[in-house]
């Protein structure tokens, strides 16, 4: 007996339009991250995008990482939220790498990696105005990230990240692709 709503993917077709965009991305330097929260990070779908070509899978939740890991599923993946202080033991053990906001939290982050004896990728948030995420001020940001390439053995430097057109419905504008590009 089925139950509804039901949602049905044929997989077939997302790899052909996944191996599509991936492979525009591709020729333009362009890795891909393959987000899996929109379809509750169903290993099909993880897998499927792998297959295509993403070069890591992203989600905002961390019990979906723990179903692909269990299902077998390889990474690597990227916790696309900042995560709570609580929740760094898991950010650590399922994600390769994950945002980041607060000096703070990336210190907390090298203690949770010394713990598990491993290393964690971060992408330090810069808000330009959509007031999701981020430090506010440049010199922060760049202070944070040296912070993290010159004292934090574990935790490595991935980037700088920003959230446009999200809560606060900031576009990407050129002019904000400029303040990125800038920092």
């Amino acid at each position: 007996m089925r139950q509804y709503p039901q949602l049905e993917i044929d997989l077939s077709l997302l790899q052909s339009n996944a191996r599509a965009v991936i492979s525009r991305c591709n020729a333009a330097g362009i890795c891909v991250c393959g987000v899996i929260k929109g379809a509750d990070g169903l290993p099909e779908i993880a897998r499927t995008l792998r297959a295509a070509g993403a070069a890591e899978l992203g989600t905002s939740r961390l019990e979906q990482v723990a179903r692909c890991r269990a299902a077998g599923v390889e990474g690597p993946f990227l916790l696309i939220r900042i995560p709570g202080l609580s929740e760094l033991a898991d950010t650590v053990a399922l994600c390769d790498m994950s945002l980041q906001s607060e000096t703070a939290t990336l210190d907390a982050l090298e203690q949770e990696c010394l713990r598990q004896g491993r290393t964690h990728s971060v992408i330090v948030m810069a808000d330009l105005g959509d007031l999701r995420e981020g430090f506010w001020e440049p010199d922060e940001l760049v202070a944070a990230c040296v912070h993290v390439e010159r004292d934090l053995p574990h935790v490595h430097l991935a980037g700088i990240g920003v959230n446009l057109s999200c809560y606060g419905s900031v576009r990407p504008t050129p002019e904000k692709m400029t303040q990125l590009t800038d920092l």
